[in-house]
């Protein structure tokens, strides 16, 4: 065994970490990019994935059965896919360097959500009451039982109260 710098580490392959680290932060800087462009790349990215949910997987409720992957592929995608970015979210926070840099960090992820319009928060805040966890989602379910069996998209997410702590 070779001798170790203290001042870095080696990955598995042999590479720095280090120099891992500064390549990341050379390719992407979060807070060069504007809040605007963050939210149209998102939803441009989130977009066709939700799309390609079919019908058939929601009125399933495949995503809740052993079966998940080839009952509800879309579903479980799109969850997936919402999961990431709330957890590349939390990553990009948590990992700054220093307490000023999360603070920054933390500001821009705000102004990303401070996109949305007063209407839309306070929809936003009516499903957070709705899809609340108490009573193992009684509200949600006791909603969805008024419609009648109206198209409703269901939860998803699995981190929808952590994303709710970051953005709002």
């Amino acid at each position: 065994m070779g001798r170790q710098d203290s001042s870095s580490s080696e990955s598995l392959d042999g590479r720095s970490l280090d120099s891992a680290k500064s390549f990341d932060a050379v390719v992407f800087d979060m807070l060069k990019v504007t809040p605007e462009e963050f939210a149209s790349q998102i939803t441009l990215m989130d977009s066709p994935v939700f799309k390609a949910i079919q019908p058939e997987e929601l009125a399933s409720c495949g995503w809740n059965k052993k079966e998940k992957h080839s009952l509800s592929p879309n579903v479980v995608a799109f969850t997936r896919r919402f999961n990431q970015v709330s957890f590349w979210a939390v990553r990009e926070i948590l990992t700054a360097q220093t307490l000023k840099i999360r603070a920054e960090i933390l500001g821009h992820f705000i102004k990303i959500a401070k996109l949305i319009s007063r209407k839309d928060k306070a929809t936003f805040e009516k499903l957070d009451f709705l899809t609340s966890k108490e009573e193992n989602y009684n509200r949600m379910r006791e909603y969805i039982r008024s419609l009648k069996m109206a198209p409703c998209i269901p939860y998803l997410g699995e981190c929808y109260k952590h994303m709710q702590q970051l953005f709002f």
